[in-house]
């Protein structure tokens, strides 16, 4: 698992409620586990394949809620959401 998080992540996109996060080939899954255990109330959870994560928001949660909560948690996130 790679664990130099920052490195591999490159950005987010959001279609509705789900949430695309892209990152380099091999990062998927330790992004989306550093998510998950972070327990972000506003996300039902994350699927990770290679490069890319699907993360379910809630019901009502808008974009800018959770890219500020993302940032907040993640600082790397910032400057690439």
């Amino acid at each position: 698992r790679k664990t130099h998080l920052p490195e591999g992540f490159l950005g987010v996109h959001f279609s509705d409620n789900i949430m695309v996060i892209n990152t380099l080939p091999g990062y998927a899954s330790g992004i989306a586990l550093a998510i998950d255990q972070a327990g972000i109330p506003e996300l039902l959870g994350t699927i990770a394949g290679d490069d890319t994560i699907f993360a379910v928001l809630k019901e009502n949660v808008t974009k800018e809620e959770i890219k500020t909560v993302l940032g907040k948690t993640f600082p790397f996130f910032r400057n690439k959401i």
